[in-house]
């Protein structure tokens, strides 16, 4: 897996965790509830497993269409021949891998706002404003990778990060 395959698993690994995160503790993190290293670690890890669950589903589904796609060009009377074989083998490992980074990155994006609410448990509003940055961070990042609009991608992933949070506290989820 080549460094532009593990950019799309990392940045939507990252996203999703702090997203995800928002969306469920902006209520207890804005209401000064503490969030304990134990509840820190199941939400992270939660986000962290459905994020990566999603990702092997979406990942794997259209690689094997590509195949499908492929073997329809070449007139083989069935994709079995390339989904049994080496090329088969190829796009479940590339699957496997960019779910591994997806998951990771995930668990991290999940316990950026987590481990400041964990240290600073009267300030949750830091929590979500280092959260914010983080999202303004990977949309630099994304900006700078996809050679796009620096300040589109910020402000687009600060705004997300914002409704995202506010969707979260009146949602009280936890």
């Amino acid at each position: 897996m080549n460094k532009l395959n593990i950019l799309f698993p990392f940045t939507l690994g990252l996203s999703d965790g702090v997203i995800t995160t928002l969306m469920l503790i902006s209520r207890a993190l804005l209401s000064g509830d503490s969030i304990g290293t134990g509840l820190a670690l199941r939400v992270a890890f939660g986000a962290a497993f459905v994020g990566a669950f999603s990702f092997f589903i979406a990942e794997y589904s259209r690689l094997r269409e590509e195949i499908s796609r492929t073997s329809r060009q070449l007139v083989l009377r069935s994709p079995s021949y390339l989904i049994k074989g080496k090329i088969g083998r190829d796009i479940l490992i590339e699957s496997i891998i960019g779910t591994s980074v997806s998951a990771v990155s995930g668990f991290t994006g999940s316990m950026i706002p987590l481990s400041f609410s964990v240290l600073l448990p009267q300030d949750g509003l830091l929590s979500i404003a280092v959260a914010v940055v983080a999202l303004a961070g990977l949309g630099a990042g994304i900006g700078r990778s996809v050679r796009g609009n620096y300040l589109f991608w910020v402000l687009t992933m600060v705004i997300l990060g914002l409704m995202v949070s506010v969707i979260g506290f009146y949602l009280h989820l936890v």
